[in-house]
């Protein structure tokens, strides 16, 4: 890991997904890893990407599964305040779980000379798994950020992890340990 090659992809943390319509208690319990996470991130100059649902209310296909949420331009789709973004950062909308999918996300990545990707947000068993899935077949090395992910349930986010691990050769770390990696690359 390179912190000028790193890339932290921060997946739906948003209004919605931590308090609103799609409530995540759980969600709410990793916020104040993945803002710390996220600040260390920008002081050691790796770049922070946020990959954020931002449906059109009545046409995507999500909406039939999951109901009416993240609707671009709405209080819903907005990141949590916790964790604002900062003018450095940068903002991926998407409109299905992937952050890749039909979106600029790996032109970005591209552009910005990146070949590592942190995983960290909700959920980790759909959308933080399906733009791992992406990155990882665009040939990014993956990383999941085990404190600053997570799910519904327990049984989501162990399945979730697992999968990331054995299917993606994603490294897992803590939000400690990757701050004691940004902290040594610069060592």
């Amino acid at each position: 890991m390179n912190n000028n090659n790193t890339a932290i992809l921060v997946v739906d943390m948003l209004n919605d997904f931590v308090t609103g319509a799609l409530k995540c208690e759980r969600g709410i319990a990793i916020v104040p890893k993945t803002k710390k996470l996220l600040e260390a991130a920008r002081k050691h100059g790796v770049k922070v990407i946020f990959c954020n649902d931002a449906h059109i209310k009545g046409i995507d296909h999500e909406l039939e599964l999951w109901g009416e949420h993240a609707i671009a331009g709405t209080h819903g789709a907005q990141v949590i305040p916790d964790l604002g973004v900062s003018d450095k950062d940068y903002v991926v909308p998407k409109r299905r779980y992937s952050g890749f999918f039909h979106t600029d996300l790996d032109l970005l990545l591209k552009e910005l000379g990146i070949d590592t990707v942190i995983m960290t947000g909700l959920h980790t068993h759909m959308c933080v798994r399906h733009t791992a899935a992406d990155a990882y077949c665009l040939g990014y090395n993956v990383i999941v950020a085990t404190d600053a992910t997570d799910a519904f349930t327990q049984e989501d986010y162990d399945g979730g992890i697992k999968y990331l691990k054995e299917v993606y050769a994603a490294q897992a770390y803590t939000v400690d340990e990757l701050i004691n990696k940004f902290a040594t690359e610069l060592d």
